[in-house]
């Protein structure tokens, strides 16, 4: 647990990507952490996050509070990507000790690099909201495969939630969640083979296209199909793709295969753990369900939950508080930028792949996003 006093804080953009998952209030009630401001160039969303989340003041121009204020801790709550570097940028130049940040870490490779080469030169840690590190069913199943309850793992299975955003956005949105999964189970991925199609056809480059909804870079197919090749014989698989339902939360989720059974769990808050004592299911299969005891630990000494928390809430205090932690013993957050850019090299690899036709080896030489000499020739 950290000791010292720190102030806080936060930088979201109303219309841009707004506070993300209520990250405005990840510092909220935490010992010893005072939340002096937050900055939107938005006058009224402005004011709601100053409401929601106790700051004293309140800026237009982040670049202006984090020299008036010279905060220890800095929360980037946009959601989107193209936000994310200016403002992890800025507050590490200004001496930010420390940085919680919305999910994905950036929109390609290079972006990420220089975010996390730029905290590195500055001291500052970094953390990125991959919220099942934060959460119990996660917890509880590398607990259950420690303890060989399915055996060896030799396969994992993620699957987006197959909605309006299947494929690439699918990918990217949700996809970055799995991707750190997979890492947390098995380390780091190795290769990546990948098949993107849209309307039953390979995708080419005519293809490439971008989100109706918010900035996320080129994207390309609406069912996606990838490979991934892990240490130890392990093979992971992503999948997304249009569910003729609609698709939705109970979509989305991870499956570790062992060699005598199964662990499955949802990528949702709350998630209870399914396990299956056999190596393949079958039709008559009958899953036991573990309920974790509490959605996520909270943080010892913490104020309780205000009104205004969400779903969220635990999550993002937990993020803040190992951040702390971080700082004063000197040592990685629990979802650090390296997790964050590895998690999206695995997403950018999905497209390499298929453009080329091959099995990559990760990581990557190439760190500009593969689709986006594809969109800039498209679009001359």
């Amino acid at each position: 647990m950290y000791t010292g006093s720190y102030r806080a804080a936060l930088i979201g953009h109303t219309g841009r990507g707004d506070f993300g998952h209520g990250m405005d209030m990840a510092f909220w009630g935490l010992p010893r952490v005072e939340v002096v401001a937050c900055a939107d160039p938005d006058a009224a969303g402005r004011a709601r996050a100053a409401a929601r989340s106790g700051a004293r003041r309140s800026y237009a121009d982040p670049r202006v509070m984090l020299a008036e204020e010279r905060p220890d801790l800095v929360a980037v709550c946009t959601r989107w990507p193209d936000e994310h570097e200016a403002s992890i940028v800025a507050a590490a130049e200004a001496g930010v000790r420390a940085i919680l940040c919305e999910k994905p870490l950036a929109p390609s490779l290079d972006v990420a690099d220089r975010i996390v080469a730029a905290c590195a030169a500055h001291g500052t840690k970094l953390t990125v909201a991959h919220y099942n590190r934060t959460r119990v069913a996660p917890r509880e199943a590398r607990r259950l495969l420690a303890g060989g309850r399915i055996g060896r793992l030799r396969m994992m299975r993620a699957v987006g939630k197959c909605d309006a955003r299947s494929g690439g956005e699918d990918l990217l949105v949700l996809g970055t969640h799995l991707m750190d999964l997979m890492r947390l189970f098995a380390g780091e991925a190795r290769w990546c083979n990948a098949r993107v199609t849209r309307g039953g056809r390979d995708a080419t480059a005519a293809d490439v296209g971008y989100s109706d909804t918010e900035p996320l870079g080129p994207l390309l197919g609406d069912d996606v199909v990838a490979t991934f090749g892990f240490d130890g014989g392990v093979t992971g698989t992503f999948e997304s793709a249009r569910a003729e339902d609609g698709g939705n939360r109970d979509y989305y989720h991870l499956e570790l295969c062992g060699t005598g059974g199964i662990i499955s769990i949802r990528g949702t808050p709350g998630s209870p753990v399914w396990v299956l004592p056999r190596t393949f299911a079958y039709p008559e299969a009958t899953w036991e369900r573990i309920d974790p005891p509490a959605l996520v630990a909270g943080v010892p000494g913490a104020a309780p939950a205000p009104p205004a928390a969400n779903e969220f809430f635990e999550s993002d205090r937990l993020f803040a508080a190992d951040l702390l932690s971080a700082v004063e013993e000197d040592r990685p957050t629990m979802s650090d930028g390296r997790d964050a850019t590895a998690a999206l090299e695995m997403i950018v690899a999905v497209y390499a792949s298929h453009l080329a036709g091959a099995r990559l080896p990760l990581p990557l030489s190439e760190r500009t996003h593969p689709l986006a000499a594809l969109a800039a020739a498209v679009a001359g």
